[in-house]
C-alpha cells in the first residue's frame, strides 16, 4: 500500500513533466532565479564563514556576546548558544545545517541538537522585514509588533519546552571547571587551505542541493495551476509547498481580509514549506537529527502564528496601516 501512494505521484508527475513542457520550463526559470537571486547570495557566504567558524572551533570566540543571556533563558550549552543565534539571523535552513555540523563534531549532544532543531531554524529578519512586511503586506514602516510576535513565538516554544529534554545545561556546571575550558581552548585548530578547500566545497554541495529543491517544487506550484481550484485554495496549497510562492499568490488573493490575509502570510513563514522541510532532512543527513523534531515545532508554531497574529493588537487595520 505504501507503494502505491508512493509510485502514483511519482508516475503523475512524470506524466506532467513530458505532457506540459512550458509549465516546466516555467516554473525552473521562476525557481532558479529565485535561488540565483534570493537564496545564494544570501546563504552561501554565510555556510563557508559557519563551516570555518565550527571547523577551527574559532566560534567560541563569539560565545561571550550572548552566550550568557540565551544560557540562563535555554539552559543550553555555550556550542548550542552559536547554532541558536546562527538559526535566528540566518534563515533556513541554516540553523538545522549549524546544528547538524555541531551534533557531527560532538560539540552538542543529540539531544541538545533534538531540542534546537525545534525553534531555531526560522526564516531570516532580513526575508521577514523586506520581502514578507514592507512588499507583500504593504506596510509604510517596520511593523514592530508583528516582528515581535513572530518571533517571540519560537522563543517562547524554546522555553516552555525544555523540560521535555535531557541533557547537560548550563544550569549543571559542566562548562564551569578550568579543566574543561582548557579542553575547549586545546580543541581549536588553526585554519589551513584543505580546511577552507573542504568548507567551500561543502557550502558549494549544500547550497546546490537546496537549487534543486527550490526548483523541484517551484515546478510543483506550477503544475497546481493546471487543476480546477479556486485562487484562495490555489495560494494556501502553494504556501504548503513553497514559502515564496506561497506568500506571494495569497498576498495578491483578494478573497482574504487584511487580517487573515496578514495571518496566512505569517502562517506560511513560520511553517516554511514542504521545500524547506525537504531542505532540512538534507542538511540532517549523516546525523541522528530527525527532521521529525523539526516538524513539530514547525507545525506548532504555524498554528500558534496563525491564531495570535489575528488578535486586535497585532492585525493591520486598515490594510498596510501600521
Amino acid at each position: 500500500m505504501k507503494k502505491i501512494l508512493f509510485i502514483v505521484p511519482v508516475i503523475a508527475f512524470l506524466v506532467l513533466l513530458f505532457s506540459h513542457p512550458g509549465d516546466v520550463a516555467s516554473g525552473c526559470t521562476r525557481g532558479l532565479t529565485l535561488w540565483y537571486t534570493a537564496v545564494l547570495p544570501s546563504l552561501l557566504p554565510f555556510m563557508i564563514v559557519s563551516n570555518l567558524l565550527v571547523a577551527t572551533g574559532m566560534f567560541r570566540y563569539l560565545n561571550p556576546f550572548y552566550a550568557p543571556v540565551l544560557k540562563r533563558i535555554f539552559r543550553i550549552s555555550e556550542e548550542g548558544c552559536y547554532a541558536a543565534v546562527v538559526g535566528f539571523l540566518c534563515g533556513f535552513p541554516m540553523g538545522a545545517k549549524v546544528i547538524g555540523d555541531l551534533v557531527q563534531k560532538r560539540q552538542i549532544s543529540a539531544a541538545e541538537g533534538s531540542y534546537l532543531l525545534g525553534f531555531c531554524n526560522n526564516v531570516s529578519p532580513a526575508f521577514f522585514l523586506n520581502y514578507i512586511c514592507l512588499s507583500k503586506l504593504g506596510c509604510r514602516s517596520v511593523p514592530w509588533k508583528l516582528v515581535l510576535l513572530f518571533y517571540g513565538l519560537p522563543l517562547a516554544y524554546g522555553f516552555f519546552t525544555r523540560p521535555l529534554y535531557h541533557f547537560p545545561g548550563s544550569d549543571s556546571g559542566s562548562f564551569a571547571p578550568a579543566a574543561g575550558r582548557e579542553k575547549k581552548q586545546a580543541s581549536l585548530h588553526r585554519l589551513d587551505f584543505p580546511m577552507l578547500d573542504a568548507c567551500m566545497m561543502d557550502g558549494f554541495s549544500t547550497i546546490t542541493r537546496l537549487g534543486g529543491y527550490i526548483m523541484l517544487f517551484t515546478i510543483l506550484v506550477q503544475f497546481l495551476k493546471l487543476l480546477p481550484l479556486s485562487p484562495s485554495l490555489l495560494a494556501l496549497l502553494s504556501g504548503v509547498l513553497e514559502i515564496s510562492c506561497g506568500i506571494d499568490q495569497i498576498a495578491s488573493a483578494a478573497s482574504f481580509s487584511p487580517a487573515v490575509r496578514t495571518a496566512l502570510i505569517c502562517t506560511c513563514a513560520a511553517w516554511g514549506g514542504a521545500c524547506i522541510c525537504a531542505q532540512t532532512k538534507s542538511v540532517l543527513a549523516g546525523t541522528p537529527l530527525s527532521v521529525r523534531t523539526w516538524l513539530r515545532g514547525r507545525i506548532t508554531l504555524a498554528l500558534l502564528a496563525f491564531l495570535l497574529v489575528q488578535l486586535p493588537a497585532a492585525a493591520p487595520v486598515p490594510y498596510g496601516c501600521w
